[in-house]
């Protein structure tokens, strides 16, 4: 008699978040940044700064708009080097999860599944200049207030169009970090004071490996 056989299915969600992990070996521990491409309940897909070997052990922390999320996790698989110059591709699985960290996994993925992308940006309050790529002159200073992998929210003194290109630095209190992007969305006038900053959308328009790593250390240690 045929025996029926039930396949769990794992929903995983393109969840792009900064991460810290740590990997022991007999030497030493090593220490290293990365980013998460998906994201589920039991395991993830990640990019990170270099390529380790299936069956590795780590301990994760997952960089969340709510705090830090430790897990310890392994290799499953190793995959090619994202283009043009990203990180390696990594498969892992977790391997222990506290409970409380375990419950702030499941409230961060749960409403998730509500929305077809997940590039979850995290709170920040960081002095900034920008330099517009197409008018020389003196930079703008500003604010940026929340940032994610693929862009960050402004607040500049003056109104600046949809589509005009900046180059940023972003003053962290270790060395600055550059950026490119264009301006996507701006603050509307009803909702605008005077005397008060404006608040822009910037979109990445130019982000190497070395500055994604750059800007994904940069929100790990503001957690």
């Amino acid at each position: 008699m045929a025996t029926a056989v039930t396949q769990r299915v794992t929903t995983r969600y393109p969840v792009i978040l900064p991460i810290r992990y740590t990997t022991r070996n007999r030497a030493a521990v090593k220490a290293g940044v990365g980013w998460t491409r998906y994201l589920s309940v039991e395991g993830a897909n990640v990019e990170l700064d270099e390529r380790l070997r299936p069956q590795t052990p780590l301990r994760l922390h997952l960089e969340t708009d709510r705090g830090s999320i430790e897990v310890g996790a392994k290799v499953v698989w190793v995959g090619e080097t994202t283009p043009p110059a990203g990180g390696a591709l990594h498969g892992i699985v977790f391997t222990q999860l506290g409970p409380s960290h375990s419950q702030a996994l499941h409230d961060l993925l749960s409403p998730l599944s509500l929305v077809r992308h997940a590039g979850i940006r995290l709170s920040v309050d960081m002095p900034i200049s920008c330099q517009r790529k197409d008018v020389p002159g003196a930079p703008l200073q500003g604010r940026a207030v929340d940032i994610s992998r693929g862009g960050l929210s402004l607040r500049l003194p003056r109104v600046l169009s949809l589509g005009t290109e900046l180059a940023v630095t972003l003053n962290t209190p270790s060395d600055p970090v550059r950026v490119e992007g264009s301006i996507v969305w701006v603050e509307r006038p009803d909702r605008r004071s005077v005397g008060h900053l404006v608040s822009h959308g910037l979109r990445f328009t130019s982000i190497d490996w070395s500055v994604s790593l750059a800007v994904g250390l940069l929100l790990a240690h503001l957690n």
